[in-house]
């Protein structure tokens, strides 16, 4: 664990959540010195997340993908209502465990993509 203690700042920005980026951001822009705290408790599962936020991590974005995927395995079907064709007879099958590895991964370069601003400011 690090201290602050012997350091100056003109702004501490606690949670690394879309709000507190664009607060600690902004604030940079604008030639302040900020630290952004962010920190998360391991669940019992032991899982933890990088920057930006319950919505980056565990929340909104997590569950829009999910819900996307879901919503594709019913276009299939409604496609072919509307003409569509397809090369295959066989129906669609969801492959859950790269689905979850796909969407880990791309929350994983959001979290990423923050770091890499943060540095930049």
């Amino acid at each position: 664990k690090k201290s602050l203690s012997g350091y100056d700042y003109d702004l501490v920005v606690i949670g690394g959540g879309s709000g507190g980026l664009a607060c600690g951001k902004a604030a940079s822009e604008l030639g302040a010195k900020v630290a952004l705290l962010d920190a998360v408790k391991p669940s019992p599962q032991n899982s933890t997340w990088g920057l930006g936020g319950t919505c980056v991590n565990v929340g909104c974005i997590p569950k829009k993908l999910m819900h996307q995927a879901g919503l594709l395995g019913g276009f299939h079907s409604d496609a072919k209502a509307f003409c569509w064709e397809f090369s295959s007879t066989e129906e669609p099958k969801l492959d859950w465990s790269a689905l979850v590895e796909k969407i880990g991964n791309y929350i994983r370069s959001l979290n990423f993509g923050y770091v890499v601003q943060l540095r930049e400011k």
